[in-house]
């Protein structure tokens, strides 16, 4: 019965991180994913910004909203620019500012949010542990995700 006791209780701590870790994954997962789903809506609607907490649905930053990860709407966490493609890197030409919810230009919006352009989406979704001892180690992580397409 003592051994029982002691072995339950670190295999009870094994299985709840075993199981916090593969939710971990999963939102990792589903974060590329709504970085994706959110490129795609950009390449459409390159202008659909709202600043807003929560953002709306028919916005770039609503379409990156994801259950149980959290992602503050603030430049810190959400970053959308346009790319000029050319010969070797792309230059950027501008970028969606949050604190002012308008265009922040290193050129004219007119000529940089226009088809054949690139928009790039960088998020940094919070992820909160599930069990007590690993949010008490760890905290929270980041995940960073990146995504880019060519506006239509």
């Amino acid at each position: 019965m003592f051994e029982f006791a002691l072995v339950s209780m670190l295999m009870l701590v094994v299985v709840l991180g075993l199981i916090d870790f593969g939710y971990l994954f999963y939102a990792r997962v589903g974060a590329y994913e709504q970085t994706r789903i959110a490129v795609r809506y950009a390449a459409i609607n390159p202008a659909a910004w709202k600043n807003s907490q929560p953002p709306p649905g028919n916005s770039i930053e609503g379409q990156l909203r994801l259950n149980g990860v959290q992602l503050p709407n603030d430049n810190a966490h959400v970053t959308i620019s346009y790319l000029v493609p050319g010969v070797g890197a792309a230059t950027v030409c501008g970028s969606y500012d949050a604190s002012t919810d308008a265009f922040s230009p290193a050129a004219a919006k007119a000529t940089c949010v226009v088809s054949g352009h690139v928009v790039r989406i960088q998020a940094s979704y919070l992820y909160n542990f599930l069990t007590p001892f690993l949010k008490s180690t760890f905290g929270s992580i980041t995940i960073h995700t990146d995504a880019s397409a060519l506006i239509e």
